[in-house]
């Protein structure tokens, strides 16, 4: 195996991995946010359960800490020649997922109260993005 075979591989496993650690965040993280969701929906915030609402905040701020984990080994890849505009834009829309992530994090506040406007703001940049993010993974495995 040549140096840009062992370069595509390293490559690729590295994308592999981020998208099944993003998959799998989002798989533990959704069911909450439908939780957060469903309340604000209602103006019910304050009836979710107290123990829920603090392990929903502490899920969340992990989640986001996981995905500037996972933004931070994806802006330190060494990607292909050939893939290398595809992987910036890939990495620029999942920069901006995470923003979104950290923001709507940030609206989920101690006192069981959430910031409406930032949280729909934060989910609106969230599927933005990782629309986008999904479209240049797509359009990696075609090159």
């Amino acid at each position: 195996m040549n140096a840009a075979q062992k370069k595509a591989m390293v490559y690729g496993n590295l994308i592999n991995g981020t998208v099944q650690s993003i998959q799998d965040e989002q798989d533990k993280l959704n069911p909450e946010f439908e939780t957060l969701r469903k309340a604000l929906d209602r103006d019910q915030v304050e009836k979710i359960d107290a123990v829920e609402y603090t392990k929903i905040m502490h899920d969340f701020k992990s989640g986001t800490e996981n995905y500037q984990s996972l933004l931070a080994k994806l802006q330190k890849a060494k990607a292909p020649a050939r893939y290398m505009g595809t992987h910036m834009s890939l990495v620029s829309a999942f920069k901006k997922y995470v923003e979104g992530c950290a923001d709507m994090t940030d609206s989920i506040n101690e006192d069981q109260t959430i910031d409406r406007e930032k949280f729909n703001t934060a989910e609106k940049v969230q599927d933005e993005n990782m629309d986008k993010f999904s479209k240049y993974m797509q359009k990696m495995t075609e090159i």
